[in-house]
């Protein structure tokens, strides 16, 4: 029934995508209202904008489908899950193919904009004998008119384009793979199977933080410069027509961001995508201008390029899931457990928090007949050669402490409340007894960034970071390592020029430890 409800419901939307009607648009550029396939191309962009909203719609019904589905232990699960993988594919594959169809109209809308623009500019009078080949940054009539300072630094960002496109590139790969990974992930039926694609989608979300901020700090600075220095030159050359336009275009991504903002999944991706083709229009008029004809050839290349990366990518809400399998404690006549049932092996769980009864330690294995019926037990071979019996599998401490008052009244000498937690297990009645193992982020080198900063303030907020040197700092403690090596990695990301190592911080031994066995 669920799945078809999902599918009525999918294609409800798509004939309701397919219905979507235009509406009337307002030319970008002031004299192409009356170009009729100019008007055409920009009330198409507008419908499959529509379009593909509809349809991203769709996938985030079904993601939130297919979450709300792993949690449930029905034997329909994997049904309803591999159903709605087929609607999902058939969704992003109508997504895609939309997205494709846009980038072409796109390119034909710019194209006749480009077009209209440049062919009602003139060269600069102190520019109409220069050469049609040649760099606008090594022109010499645009470096004249320009404050050394401000080429100066014009260039030296110039220099870092790469690296910003690289950031953006690398970002959109690795949000496709994080996608690809937490689909499988959904899927997943054990957990060491599930943790070991969370592991690979937690490092390509790692990068992606680290990129995002890189981006957003290399590409504003350069954005921001090159809008400034352009506008420059633009009025001390009388050009308020070019003025008017970029401004016009200026708004336009602006408005195209507002229009996007709650289907992106990296606010900065999108300023880059939306802002460089802006700031190429300013060189591409600059170089017009300046009789440039071949550098406009290549900024019209690289605008197209830019263009044809997908910013508007949908957030991937990511549900940790957890495998903890909670069973109350029950008493049973007799045991349930012999030598063809043992008492099973006691299941660690990497992620999750779970309360056990334990119930003693014993220097060897011990027969089910001595726990009193309980149910179930599970045995944990520790590393000094002991074995350890616990009872139930419980979800709460305070459902544990009621447990422990049952299991004395059954005549239990001292059980106890143990904890694990993502793994990591506490012994809750004997805590602040038992060694503590903490982790400290150490960073040498040199200065913490901004970046690195936010980095830090955004994955490790609650831990205290402290400047022992100059170029040396100290972050946490922190209780985990996994969570250690994350903010580490990240901050060597984020700035290669810093050494970071995670430390193991152990509480200095206590001089009368107590070894008691319960048998």
């Amino acid at each position: 029934m669920k799945r078809k409800l999902v599918l009525v419901s999918l294609a409800t939307l798509f004939l309701g995508v397919c219905d979507v009607v235009a509406q009337d648009v307002v030319a970008r550029v002031t004299g192409l209202e009356s170009n009729k396939e100019y008007m055409d191309l920009l009330r198409s962009d507008d419908k499959l904008r529509q379009q593909t909203d509809s349809l991203m719609a769709v996938v985030r019904e079904v993601r939130s489908a297919m979450r709300a589905n792993v949690e449930s232990r029905d034997s329909l699960v994997q049904v309803r899950t591999d159903s709605m993988l087929l609607i999902l594919s058939d969704a992003e594959s109508a997504i895609f193919a939309m997205r494709s169809q846009k980038i072409k109209l796109i390119d034909r809308i710019n194209t006749i904009e480009q077009k209209f623009v440049l062919e009602g500019l003139g060269n600069i009078g102190g520019a109409q004998n220069a050469q049609a080949a040649g760099s606008i940054f090594k022109n010499e009539y645009f470096t004249k008119s320009i404050e050394p300072d401000d080429l100066k630094l014009l260039i030296q960002l110039q220099g870092k384009e790469a690296a910003v496109r690289e950031y953006a590139t690398t970002y959109v790969k690795n949000y496709n793979n994080i996608k690809t990974l937490y689909d499988k992930y959904l899927q997943a039926t054990t957990e060491a199977d599930a943790e070991a694609l969370y592991a690979e989608m937690a490092t390509s979300m790692d990068e992606n933080f680290v990129l995002e901020r890189q981006l957003a700090k290399a590409w504003s600075e350069i954005y921001d410069h090159k809008i400034y220095v352009y506008s420059y030159f633009l009025e001390k050359e009388n050009r308020e027509d070019i003025l008017e336009i970029t401004e016009s275009m200026m708004m336009e991504a602006r408005q195209q961001k507002l229009l996007s903002v709650d289907n992106c999944a990296s606010e900065s991706l999108a300023d880059y995508c939306l802002q460089k083709p802006v700031a190429l229009n300013y060189e591409m008029y600059v170089a017009k201008l300046l009789n440039l004809t071949s550098s406009i050839d290549s900024l019209s290349s690289a605008s197209r390029a830019v263009r044809q990366i997908d910013y508007r990518l949908p957030m991937i809400d990511i549900e940790r899931r957890s495998f903890v399998d909670y069973e109350a404690i029950e008493f049973h006549s007799r045991s349930p457990y012999n030598s063809s049932n043992p008492i099973p092996e006691c299941v660690v769980y990497e992620y999750g928090t779970i309360y056990r009864i334990l119930l003693g330690t014993y220097k060897v294995k011990q027969s089910p007949s001595i726990f009193r019926g309980a149910a179930p037990l599970f045995v944990e071979a520790l590393e000094d050669g002991r074995f350890a019996y616990y009872a139930g599998g419980l979800h709460s401490s305070a459902e544990a402490e009621a447990a422990v008052e049952v299991m004395k009244k059954k005549g239990f000498r001292n059980p106890q409340v143990v904890e694990w937690c993502d793994g990591r297990k506490t012994n809750l009645d004997e805590q602040g007894e038992g060694e503590q193992i903490s982790f400290r982020v150490v960073i040498k080198g040199g200065v913490l960034d901004d970046t690195v900063k936010e980095i830090i303030s955004t994955m490790a907020s609650e831990a205290q970071l402290s400047k022992v040197a100059d170029d040396e700092f100290l972050l946490g403690m922190f209780t985990s390592r996994a969570t250690a090596d994350r903010v580490a990695q990240a901050i060597m990301k984020c700035d290669e020029n810093l050494s970071v190592e995670v430390v193991e911080i152990r509480p200095e031994p206590e001089e009368d430890e107590s070894d008691e066995d319960d048998e």
